[in-house]
């Protein structure tokens, strides 16, 4: 099984540099530019999905229905929600740091009335196990239309990178996508590119 891992369209949160806003926040009209760009590449390189998961917050959501017009069957999975910042999602992300500068430093840190970073990461890898490992032999394409966060943690797991010590590995653009293969001989999946449209 391929995955290819997508962050969504830059959202209203996005251009006002919130720290990560709730499931209400849309995307921006660069924001939906940017996921027709996404679309318009899958269809150059014959991307064809055999199962697209997605989460349900709005910005993904959106950019899910931009790439993926026609597909009626989009798996809408909690599991793959941002981590909710609870009193937090309306702050500046900047604010937030010099508010609070040793959040970062434990990814078992809650957000006050919302979870932590790793209440995500627990959710997430949860998914992988049930929704991606059991499907690695198969033939086809696995979609996924999630966040940054999500994504970092699907990445850190699959490569075996520890999560409490180094999350997040990975910086994930908005309208951004990730190629991994399953390779049968390792019995794992490696990622084959990353890129930008």
């Amino acid at each position: 099984m391929d995955i290819i891992l997508i962050r969504h369209g830059q959202s209203v949160a996005n251009e006002k540099k919130l720290l990560i806003s709730n499931e209400l926040d849309g995307l921006t009209s660069i924001g939906e530019s940017q996921s027709r760009s996404m679309a318009k590449k899958f269809i150059r390189e014959d991307f064809s999905p055999d199962m697209i998961y997605c989460s349900p917050w709005k910005r993904a959501a959106e950019t899910a229905s931009i790439i993926f017009p026609a597909q009626s069957s989009i798996i809408f999975d909690a599991r793959l929600a941002e981590t909710h910042p609870g009193i937090y999602g309306t702050w500046l992300e900047e604010d937030f740091n010099i508010a609070h500068p040793e959040f970062h430093q434990d990814i078992a840190n809650k957000y006050e009335g919302g979870e932590s970073h790793l209440d995500m990461a627990n959710r997430v890898c949860e998914w992988v196990d049930t929704e991606v490992m059991p499907k690695a032999n198969d033939k086809g394409l696995l979609v996924t239309v999630a966040h940054g966060g999500p994504i970092s943690v699907i990445l850190q797991y699959l490569l075996s990178i520890p999560m409490k010590t180094h999350y997040p590995s990975f910086s994930v653009p908005n309208a951004s996508y990730t190629h991994l293969i399953w390779r049968n001989d390792k019995k794992r999946f490696c990622l084959i590119t990353a890129g930008k449209c």
